[in-house]
């Protein structure tokens, strides 16, 4: 397996040269090139990286802004140990490169050519890898493992889709790569027995948490928010973030469906305010169509077009300032959820204290979802429909919002606690390297 794999992998190399080439070309272009983006997918990277730190990998936003209160706990108690931050897409390095809390090395991740992978490594030898949630490439955990470079997951969680594929496809070869971890960091319980079940030994699998509810928010945050719903005075503001596109040929975008449910929502209540965030920057110019084409009116914030009592709808088309619209907003839906795509990250809104609705999507985290289901903290609707008539309870009943808020609030607190767990953990590997 280990063989075939290695052999799809070079197949498939035109590919991933294609790919990355179209990508980092975009990227190039935008207001936030990403240095040596095209030659670090291969390894090759001019900056004279520190060695002897520590690599921490994430693969897009989420993941990425997950590891900001690592990065600051690792500084904190290691000043002079070097940390790089691997992305593996633009969002995500965006989001690296413009607000990681700590001075950071960063490149984009060299693809899983053994080749490559090596002369990243002996560029920057670290102590300790860190994988974020489950990224498992063959020829990286093998590469470390051969040089003796312990490697963790963290955060790490196997959706049942992917668990069962896995075994269905590929279970010789993930026994391996998972006899080759140093250390499963798994988020729920579900996770640790799918891990073992896969091949990851017992004692190397430990039920660590989830980073994400580690969330350090601003001192400033909450102030700046409530000046700005001060200064607008919509009676009711709820925002849709991390919006997809439609996951089937002929059905509607996600927020065509959203934007249906504001036109039922303004009906009632004529002064409510929608803040559109979509999911991927490539698609804020699609969003704008949709949203003049609904007949709303609407402002777009990269256009520095000001929000007044008239404006409908707010696209909120910048890349990280998703926190601020949830604490400015009275409720916040999360996308990839009406659309079949699986769901997001509902622990951002429940940081803030903020009622959070979803679509019936969420397969993608469904023992994130499920944890705050259990307690009734969670909102589901089914439809643009049912998601305008629970929006309209939230607007007219400030106690049902209230207890809403607070019961996802109460969720979120009871996780609280990833962080130190896991410093614990790489305390250990860094005392012993």
């Amino acid at each position: 397996m280990t063989l075939l794999y290695r052999f799809l992998l070079g197949l498939a190399f035109p590919f991933f040269l294609h790919a990355a080439w179209k990508r980092c070309r975009k990227s190039a272009n935008s207001l936030d090139p990403i240095p040596h983006c095209f030659s670090s997918r291969w390894g090759f990277n001019p900056t004279p990286f520190q060695k002897g730190g520590i690599w921490i990998h994430a693969v897009s936003v989420g993941e990425t802004r997950s590891t900001f209160p690592l990065l600051k706990a690792l500084k904190d108690r290691h000043p002079d140990l070097p940390i790089t931050l691997t992305s593996g897409s633009t969002q995500g390095a965006i989001q690296a490169l413009k607000f990681a809390p700590v001075e950071i090395q960063h490149q984009m991740i060299p693809y899983d050519y053994r080749w490559a992978i090596r002369r990243f490594l002996n560029q920057i030898q670290p102590k300790l890898v860190i994988i974020i949630e489950t990224e498992i490439w063959p020829n990286l955990t093998h590469v470390c493992h051969q040089q003796n470079i312990p490697l963790m997951l963290v955060n790490a969680r196997l959706k049942t889709h992917s668990f069962h594929a896995y075994q269905k496809w590929g279970a010789s070869l993930i026994h391996q790569v998972l006899q080759q971890i140093h250390l499963i960091g798994a988020q729920f319980p579900i996770d640790a027995q799918r891990f073992i079940a896969l091949g990851a030994p017992q004692e190397k699998v430990k039920v660590l948490g989830n980073l994400k509810f580690d969330i350090q928010l601003p001192d400033d945050l909450q102030p700046k928010a409530d000046a700005w719903r001060q200064a607008h005075p919509h009676s009711f503001i709820w925002v849709a973030a991390s919006t997809h596109g439609s996951t089937q040929a002929g059905e509607p975008d996600e927020e065509a469906l959203l934007l249906q449910a504001h036109q039922t929502l303004l009906h009632t209540h004529p002064q409510a305010l929608l803040i559109l965030v979509p999911r991927h920057a490539d698609r804020f110019q699609t969003v704008a169509a949709l949203c003049q084409q609904s007949g709303l009116k609407t402002t777009i914030r990269s256009k520095d077009e000001p929000v007044t009592t008239e404006t409908q709808v707010y696209l909120a088309d910048t890349v990280g300032e998703l926190m601020f619209w949830f604490a400015a907003s009275d409720a916040a839906f999360i996308g990839g959820s009406l659309v079949n795509f699986g769901g997001h990250n509902i622990l951002e809104p429940a940081a803030v204290n903020k009622p959070i609705l979803s679509g019936p999507h969420y397969q993608n985290l469904a023992a994130l979802y499920e944890l705050f289901l259990q307690q009734n903290a969670l909102l589901l609707t089914l439809s643009p429909e049912t998601l305008a008539q629970t929006l309209q309870q939230l607007a007219d009943d400030p106690q049902f919002a209230q207890q809403a808020a607070q019961k996802a609030h109460q969720v979120f607190q009871s996780q609280t606690g990833t962080l130190p767990k896991l410093m614990d953990e790489i305390e250990v590997i860094i005392r012993d390297t």
